[in-house]
């Protein structure tokens, strides 16, 4: 069982914050990565469609198709990184524009956390509820450590993005005749 230390609020909103930061220039990092990988692969795949009759003299029946797979998987790859890219980025620029706004006086904390809850559709919603009980109970830091989590998807899913790459340039240079 892990122990945590005794943070002060402001400390562990800090924390929070900083976590926040991370994720987001993580997420953006890996986002340009993800976006040259795949246009690399896009590029190296229409230049073989591109020169199809010349190509299938070279690659071994069914090459093309299987690269075509691989690049779809890809593509699935790309799309749910970017998702989460955009998950992270606008929550962390919500955090960033909250942050500069004064906190209304005598406001009712579980009132708007309810409020925030009922404004968002399942199953996100089921992730606002854990965030809200933990913020309740002192826990200033579960929003940025939400975000850090979505980064490190991100990362595993561009890691998996590298490795269907590399796997299609071994369909590529095993279906090359010799």
């Amino acid at each position: 069982m892990k122990i945590k230390p005794s943070l002060t609020p402001s400390d562990n909103a800090y924390i929070g914050q900083v976590l926040m930061e991370l994720a987001k220039c993580i997420s953006e990092g890996l986002s340009k990565f993800s976006g040259w990988l795949l246009i690399g692969y896009a590029a190296i795949l229409g230049a073989l469609l591109a020169n199809l009759d010349s190509a299938t003299k070279f690659l071994a029946p069914g090459t093309l198709s299987r690269l075509a797979l691989l690049f779809s998987v890809v593509v699935l790859l790309n799309l749910l990184q970017r998702y989460s890219a955009a998950v992270v980025s606008s929550s962390a620029e919500v955090g960033k524009k909250v942050k500069e706004q004064p906190i209304p006086q005598n406001m009712d904390i579980v009132l708007f956390l309810t409020e925030l809850e009922y404004a968002t559709l399942w199953p996100a919603r089921l992730m606002v509820r854990r965030s809200n009980r933990k913020i309740l109970a002192g826990d200033l830091a579960a929003g940025g450590r939400l975000l850090s989590t979505f980064a490190q998807i991100e990362a595993w899913l561009v890691f998996a993005q590298v490795l269907v790459s590399i796997a299609a340039t071994l369909v590529l240079a095993y279906g090359l005749r010799g």
